[in-house]
């Protein structure tokens, strides 16, 4: 059967079974498609799972009156897909404090921009923020940087390794009571993560959310004894990754 005919089965039944025929006769389109992610640092399986939750939404989808082929609406709808989950991927490997900067980025500008009733200039956010017009570039470029290949042309290998924001041009403008400078943010946030899991719980709960060791140990389970030991374990591991004291 043809695609056509395969999909005109499954649009007239909505059968599980029709789709996955549909499914089973584009798997060549599909390895066909994955060529052009070749760069791309994830496993080909994955990548071909990926492309396959791209083939179901075509066939959902596809609509034969437009006068389209199937098989060029698939590869649109699953080169599309793929370009989207690499971009997360890549998003998601940023370090912790890449992402934070950025989202306070976000948050920031879409804050003056409804007080100011326009979008804020580069010396506005950063005064705002009390990050150096050069570091809010470094971080929002960077963004920019990957939106930007996932929408048209893949990274090339030197691209992809390239696609890091330098923590060097991050700076505060200025001191604040109570508060960490910039750097320092990201300091802490590069060491909490190499932390283990535990550590940085424990961390977050004593430290961000500012609870009791009693509370503590309520919320995990566990003996306040215990927090107390740890959470100078987790300290120290801390202090030693960061080069000075913490806390």
């Amino acid at each position: 059967m043809t695609n056509e005919q395969l999909l005109a089965a499954y649009h007239k039944t909505g059968s599980p079974a029709a789709l996955e025929q549909v499914v089973r006769a584009n798997q060549g389109l599909l390895h066909h498609t994955l060529k052009r992610f070749s760069y791309a640092q994830e496993t080909y399986e994955d990548l071909l799972q990926v492309a396959n939750l791209g083939l179901i939404k075509a066939a959902q989808r596809f609509d034969p009156a437009k006068g389209v082929r199937f098989s060029t609406y698939a590869t649109a709808i699953v080169d599309g897909e793929l370009r989207h989950h690499l971009r997360d991927t890549l998003l998601m490997r940023q370090p912790r404090w890449v992402k934070r900067v950025y989202a306070r980025i976000f948050e920031v500008s879409n804050e003056l921009t409804h007080k100011l009733d326009r979008p804020p200039t580069l010396h506005e956010l950063a005064e705002t923020l009390n990050i150096n017009e050069e570091g809010i570039l470094e971080v929002t470029n960077l963004y920019s940087r990957i939106d930007l290949h996932s929408q048209n042309e893949p990274f090339t290998s030197e691209e992809l390794a390239s696609a890091a924001a330098d923590r060097s041009q991050v700076h505060a403008l200025r001191s604040e009571s109570f508060v960490l400078p910039v750097e320092d943010r990201i300091t802490l946030y590069n060491a909490l993560d190499k932390l283990t899991k535990f550590q940085r719980r424990l961390i977050y709960l004593l430290f961000f959310k500012d609870l009791t060791q009693h509370e503590v140990a309520t919320e995990l389970g566990l003996t306040q004894k215990k927090v107390s030991r740890e959470s100078i374990k987790a300290l120290t591991r801390l202090r030693q990754l960061m080069g000075r004291k913490v806390f």
